[in-house]
């Protein structure tokens, strides 16, 4: 480089503040090089929140092993262990669709009391009228399939949505009990009209049956009337025979004398 150009380059450099001249000199460098400054690559960048949502479980076991797990799982492990689970909040907004989410209190709304002493749901605050569940939470995590009794305090309304599902089915399942004795009483309907009328026919026969022995004994009349005069006069007669008996007089025996009874002795052992 000669003498003649460091004064110009100097001068235009003078009394320039730092970030011009890093300016000046990055843009003479692409213009004489022709290179461009490298850049950093954009990518999509993880937060705390995507490390917790992937590696969040919603009950964790005491035998797990912090020694093997990753920077991750430690993560969400020490997220975990803020939670206070006794009682759970709830999401109903898709409550129709049997689709309830659920999840534990943090610190700050255990303070305000909310899931306790008001509504556990995310979109109410009602705090009179609570009523504790005890709900058989099923979820599925990291693709396994899982079960877990949870207490939830909700509100009349809430928990009108909380038990929707369950009571859409009872209602179906009274529906059904209520067509079934439906069936049952028109059956019993059939049965008895039918049993009805088997007791008019038996009603009918009855009457017929009765009627003939009446015509029978009425036709029969004279001969039992002729039987009863039949049985009067033989009844008199035998009273008639009694009383003669009675009107007779008594039959004296006469006593033998000695010689007739020698005379009948010997006579018998003649013979």
């Amino acid at each position: 480089m000669s003498s003649s150009t460091k004064p110009m380059f100097r001068n235009d450099l003078h009394g320039v503040d730092a970030y011009t001249r890093h300016k000046r000199l990055i843009q003479n460098y692409v213009l004489h090089y022709g290179k461009k400054p490298e850049t950093t690559p954009k990518g999509p960048i993880r937060t705390e929140y995507d490390i917790i949502r992937d590696n969040h479980k919603f009950i964790r076991s005491d035998d797990e092993d912090d020694e093997e797990a990753t920077w991750e799982q430690r993560v969400a492990k020490k997220y975990y262990d803020t939670l206070f689970k006794e009682y759970a909040l709830c999401e109903l907004k898709y409550y129709k669709e049997g689709k309830i989410a659920l999840r534990w209190r943090t610190q700050r709304e255990v303070v305000h009391g909310k899931g306790q002493f008001s509504c556990a749901s995310t979109r109410c605050d009602e705090t009179k009228r609570l009523e504790s569940w005890e709900v058989n939470f099923g979820y599925i995590e990291h693709g396994e399939k899982k079960n877990e009794l949870v207490k939830v305090r909700l509100c009349p309304e809430c928990s009108y949505k909380l038990n929707y599902k369950t009571q859409k089915r009872q209602a179906k399942k009274d529906e059904a009990k209520r067509k079934r004795r439906a069936s049952v009483f028109d059956d019993n309907d059939v049965d008895e009209s039918s049993n009805e009328r088997h007791r008019q026919r038996r009603r009918r026969r009855k009457y017929h049956h009765n009627k003939d022995d009446y015509d029978n004994s009425a036709y029969n009349e004279d001969d039992d009337s002729d039987n009863d005069d039949q049985q009067e006069d033989q009844q008199r007669k035998k009273e008639k025979e009694v009383s003669s008996i009675w009107s007779r007089p008594i039959e004296t025996k006469k006593e033998k004398t000695k010689e007739e009874e020698f005379e009948d002795y010997f006579a018998d052992l003649l013979q």
